[in-house]
C-alpha cells in the first residue's frame, strides 16, 4: 500500500501537466502537456504527446502516440506474437524473458513483434476494444473502428475496421489529405490553435485560411 502511494505521488511529480486518474504509468514513460489517462489503464514504456487522452481499462506498451489522439475504453496496443512454425507456441520453449511462462532452459531465436514500438500519428481516433499489434505504424488522422484488430500499417486519414482491420474509406479527398499533412496543424502553439478552433468543422475553410496566411508550403 505504501509503495503504491509513493509511486502515485512520484507519478504526479514526474507528470505535473498530465491528468492521471487511477491509471498505472511506468516511470520510463513520457506524458506531455494536457495528456489524460483514465482509470484502470496501464502504460508501459510509452510516449504520449500533448492533448491526447486514453480511455478506461486500456493496456499500452512501447507506444509512441502523437498529439490530439482520442482513445476509447479497453484498447490493447503493442501486442506481441508467438512462433507459429515451432513445435509449440509456448514462450517458455524459446525465451527466458517471456512473462507468465515457465522457462525450459533453452532459448531459440524468434523475432517477436512485442519488442517493436507502435507508432501512432497525431489526431488519430481509436475506437473501443480495438487491438493493435506490436510494430504497427498508424498515420496521422486515421480512424480505427471499434473492435478492429490492426495487424499492419495504416495510412494517414484512412478509416479501417474489422478483423483483421481493412480499409473502409479515406476521410477526405487526396488533395485535402495532402494539404492537412503539409500544414502539420497539430504542432501549432496553443494560442494559435484557439484562433483556428472556429474553423475546425470545415476542412476547406480551414485550409484556405492557412493558405492565405502562407502556412501551407
Amino acid at each position: 500500500m505504501i509503495k503504491k502511494l509513493l509511486k502515485s505521488i512520484y507519478t504526479k511529480y514526474k507528470f505535473p501537466s498530465a491528468h492521471i486518474a487511477g491509471a498505472n504509468v511506468s516511470l520510463d514513460s513520457v506524458l506531455e502537456k494536457n495528456v489524460k489517462v483514465l482509470k484502470g489503464t496501464t502504460l508501459g514504456s510509452c510516449r504520449i504527446n500533448s492533448f491526447s487522452y486514453i480511455g478506461t481499462n486500456c493496456d499500452f506498451a512501447r507506444t509512441n502516440m502523437g498529439s490530439f489522439c482520442s482513445v476509447g475504453p479497453e484498447v490493447i496496443c503493442g501486442v506481441g506474437t508467438h512462433p507459429t512454425t515451432h513445435v509449440s507456441t509456448y514462450p517458455g520453449f524459446y525465451s527466458k524473458n517471456a512473462s507468465g511462462s515457465y522457462f525450459f532452459g533453452f532459448e531459440h531465436e524468434f523475432s517477436s513483434t512485442d519488442k517493436k514500438n507502435v507508432d501512432i500519428g497525431a489526431d488519430v481516433w481509436i475506437g473501443a476494444r480495438a487491438i493493435i499489434m506490436g510494430g504497427v505504424s498508424i498515420g496521422h488522422g486515421a480512424i480505427i473502428g471499434a473492435g478492429a484488430v490492426v495487424t499492419k500499417d495504416i495510412p494517414p486519414y484512412a478509416i479501417v475496421g474489422g478483423v483483421p482491420a481493412k480499409l473502409i474509406r479515406y476521410r477526405f479527398e487526396s488533395e485535402v489529405i495532402e494539404k492537412l499533412l503539409l500544414s502539420e496543424w497539430w504542432k501549432f502553439p496553443e494560442e494559435k490553435l484557439k484562433q483556428i478552433a472556429p474553423m475546425m468543422s470545415d476542412p476547406v475553410v480551414f485550409l484556405d485560411k492557412l493558405n492565405s496566411n502562407h502556412e501551407i508550403r
